[in-house]
Order: C-alpha cells, then sequence, then structure tokens
C-alpha cells in the first residue's frame, strides 16, 4: 500500500497534524489529524482524513496496519504513531 513516509506537518490551529506518505505507485496521499481547536469537542475532532478518498472504517483499519508496518523504518521525528491510533478509533 506505502513506500514510505516522507514528511509530516504541525498546522498552525492549535494542534491538528499531516502525514505525507509515498503510495505503491509514487504519488502522495496527506493524511490529516484533525485535532484543531475549533474541533475540539465535536464529533470533528481526531478524525483522520484523506487527500486521495474518503475513508470507510474498515479503509482506516488497513491503513493504520500499513503505517504501523512503516513506523519501525519512520525517523521519529514523524507522528506515525499518533496517526495509527487516531485510525484505529476511527469509526
Amino acid at each position: 500500500m506505502f513506500k514510505a513516509v516522507t514528511d509530516s506537518a504541525a498546522a498552525a490551529d492549535g494542534g491538528s497534524l499531516a502525514l505525507f506518505v509515498e503510495r505503491l505507485d509514487g504519488t502522495i496521499e496527506t493524511f490529516v489529524v484533525d485535532r484543531s481547536l475549533a474541533s475540539r469537542g465535536t464529533s470533528s475532532y481526531n478524525k483522520v482524513s484523506s487527500s486521495l478518498r474518503a475513508l470507510t472504517p474498515a479503509g482506516c483499519a488497513d491503513i493504520a496496519e500499513a503505517l504501523d508496518a512503516l513506523a519501525a523504518e519512520t525517523p521519529g521525528i514523524h507522528p506515525v504513531a499518533e496517526f495509527v491510533g487516531a485510525l484505529r478509533q476511527q469509526r
């Protein structure tokens, strides 16, 4: 599913995170976990979205598993574990 985590970023919205992942086809998929101040206390808080697809519960589980496999190869500066946790909680 994925080759590598290429980058990550933190937003200035109070806590949202982005993770840039290279897919097997060479495209970059961006995942964003919404932790903005505006989303706190809403159903949007801690939800992960993708730049390329709608995320279903089954899809989130598959993505979490694939990212978890990359975690050992990914420098500690990237918040892969945070995304894996958020994806596993997403319903």
